[in-house]
């Protein structure tokens, strides 16, 4: 096998659908648990949900991370465009520092709305992706699940990660957001039997990190590194990963009805 680099997502979002990854109907529940203390912090609740608006179908992510009392703390949405899934816009909002944040895609730039009302910021800009495409990081876990073979099958997958984080820690400093695209590195991590209440199921850690040995040494690794267990069979779904120090276990999987 050659070495295979894909580089896909919202850098060409015309290209680059997720319509098999976008579950209709479904909720999912995630657990958190700090990897060090082994303490739950919360868990997050994540429903796909058929929408029109302005005589056009979308399909959006809707997220809500809630501390263990049941106290929402963040909320996300992902509006992908139907029939394809193109990923169109993102919104988070952050009630505990109270800002928010807004991406738009459109062919290969994204726009940054960020409005942080505790330090009365208020940041427009915008990240041109030349040359290769990127996959944002709002978008990784259907990005994953879409490409989850090609990942294997590679001796060597690379990825241009976007972190819209750090290009905001980019712009209020004003160093060059091009910083914040970064070239990662899949690797298969082994496969695993997978025990949970939702049944016994096998499946195959991918871990990603800066291709960079440069990066790896300077960057914060619970920033930088990432851990994700997915579902061997079909549609593949996430079932851990870990960032920021954080693991988050799928937990339940339920058809909700009238959505």
């Amino acid at each position: 096998m050659g070495i295979l680099c894909i580089v896909c997502g919202a850098g060409k979002l015309n290209a680059e659908g997720f319509s098999e990854q976008l579950d209709a109907g479904k909720r999912l529940t995630y657990e958190h648990r700090h990897i060090e203390r082994g303490e739950v912090t919360g868990f997050t609740y994540q429903e796909f949900i058929e929408k029109k608006k302005g005589g056009t179908s979308y399909l959006l992510e809707a997220q809500e991370n809630v501390k263990p009392d049941g106290t929402v703390f963040t909320s996300k949405t992902l509006w992908f465009e139907l029939p394809q899934g193109i990923p169109k816009k993102y919104v988070e909002e952050d009630f505990r520092e109270n800002l928010q944040i807004v991406n738009t895609y459109e062919e290969n730039k994204i726009r940054t709305h960020l409005s942080d009302k505790k330090n009365q910021q208020d940041l427009k800009f915008e990240v041109e992706l030349q040359g290769s495409s990127s996959v944002s990081f709002e978008v990784i876990l259907p990005f994953i699940r879409k490409h989850f073979q090609e990942m294997l099958d590679a001796e060597k997958y690379l990825v241009t990660l976007y972190l819209p984080v750090l290009a905001i820690e980019l712009e209020r400093t004003g160093l060059p957001r091009s910083m914040s695209l970064i070239s990662m590195r899949v690797r298969d991590a082994g496969t695993i039997y997978w025990e949970s209440e939702l049944g016994n199921r096998r499946g195959t850690w991918l871990e990603m990190f800066p291709e960079s040995f440069m990066l790896r040494s300077i960057l914060p690794k619970e920033k930088s590194h990432f851990r994700f267990l997915i579902d061997l069979s079909p549609p593949h779904y996430i079932l851990e990963f870990e960032e920021g120090g954080y693991r988050h276990t799928l937990v339940k999987l339920e058809k909700v009805e009238g959505i």
